[in-house]
């Protein structure tokens, strides 16, 4: 089965109802990624064993790891499924939907307090051109790197899977792994 990949994915109706695995032989293809993969199943959804099955849902918008929609646990590890290759995943390849988040469907989970909580704490500079913004305040070099790679969280969710381990690891000066930690850039004044 050289040609084939072994897909395994975690399958589950809704909310509260029970999850059950259901085994894929894809085709490889060379380059693919988990998006790719997951729309081969779609096309023909046909269980290892024969059985006709729905195809898999799953959340994709982007497809360049800007968007985080497509977030989901490949291989036991949190990941955006576009940028997943499967050319660097070992076999059989399992994917499951995060655990943080409500379960919608299958490997669809509904991210909406990520961003409830990015409202309530007006995590946006608002740039409307009614107003002059001035130059912005002072920051050191060492606070303005730390912001800048804040500031470049899709609010995927991933840093919330990993959130206690990063905890013992980081140095107390980091701010904690959150989808309001990018936000805390434009909310917080510099000290």
């Amino acid at each position: 089965m050289a040609d084939k990949l072994i897909v395994r994915v975690q399958r589950c109706e809704g909310p509260g109802q029970p999850s059950r695995w259901e085994e894929f032989h894809v085709e490889h293809r060379p380059n693919a990624n988990v998006i790719s993969v997951l729309m081969q199943i779609q096309r023909n959804p046909v269980t290892a064993d024969g059985k006709t099955t729905t195809p898999p849902a799953w959340d994709a918008a982007c497809l360049e790891e800007v968007c985080g929609s497509c977030t989901m646990v490949i291989n036991g590890r949190v990941r955006q499924a576009c940028s997943a290759l499967i050319d660097h995943l070992s076999q059989p390849i399992t994917l499951q939907p995060m655990q943080k988040f409500p379960l919608v469907r299958d490997l669809t989970v509904d991210r909406q307090k990520m961003f409830d909580a990015l409202k309530r704490v007006k995590a946006w500079v608002p740039i409307d051109g009614t107003y002059d913004l001035g130059p912005g305040p002072k920051q050191s070099p060492e606070e303005s790197e730390l912001r800048y790679v804040l500031s470049t969280c899709m609010t995927c969710g991933c840093c919330l899977r990993s959130a206690r381990r990063s905890r013992r690891r980081r140095s107390s000066s980091a701010p904690p792994p959150s989808p309001r930690s990018a936000s805390s850039i434009h909310t917080r004044p510099a000290p």
